[in-house]
């Protein structure tokens, strides 16, 4: 099955805000009576990242393992325009997350990212809170679960870092 999880990073264009508005999340009573489709169990395995910044200016590219309990882990490449180049010359930075997510019924949820990037020799930490949709699932065998196979993400909170330097 092939999981990609597609990130629009609009605080590198000086954008910033949710791109989806959660909604409360269900107590554990509901989601195990089958009225709830969706918990943090429908958000599992290794998926594909790919991030963009503004109009392909840098790009993102990475792994990232949700565990089905509301923790995530994730590592990256980040290809992006080397700060003062008058040759257009690209930096490889990269870049680990660990974090927390929380699933809600209707497969909107939130991330919690903690960010530490190395990016043309700089460390950079940040924290990240993002807003996701689960935009394509699959019945679970028992039929009482949703298990996501697609989701779309946005961060809330524009990224601090000096010019020059994309994280994602």
């Amino acid at each position: 099955m092939k999981r990609i999880l597609t990130s629009i990073l609009m605080a590198a264009a000086g954008i910033a805000g949710p791109f989806v508005a959660p909604v409360a999340a269900q107590s554990g009573t509901e989601a195990q009576t089958g009225a709830c489709p969706y918990t943090n169990e429908s958000l599992q395995g290794t998926w594909a990242v790919i991030s963009n910044y503004g109009a392909y200016v840098a790009m993102a590219l990475g792994v990232r393992h949700y565990d089905g309990k509301g923790n995530l882990t994730d590592s990256a490449i980040i290809n992006e325009p080397t700060a003062g180049s008058t040759t257009g010359a690209r930096t490889i930075g990269t870049s680990t997350d660990t974090g927390t997510y929380v699933v809600n019924c209707d497969g909107t949820g939130t991330i919690t990212r903690y960010l530490v990037a190395v990016v043309n020799g700089q460390t950079i930490t940040h924290t990240s809170h993002d807003d996701f949709v689960i935009t394509g699932a699959v019945r679970s065998r028992t039929g009482d679960l949703m298990i996501a196979t697609t989701i779309v993400d946005a961060m809330e909170n524009p990224t601090v870092t000096p010019p020059g330097l994309f994280i994602i």
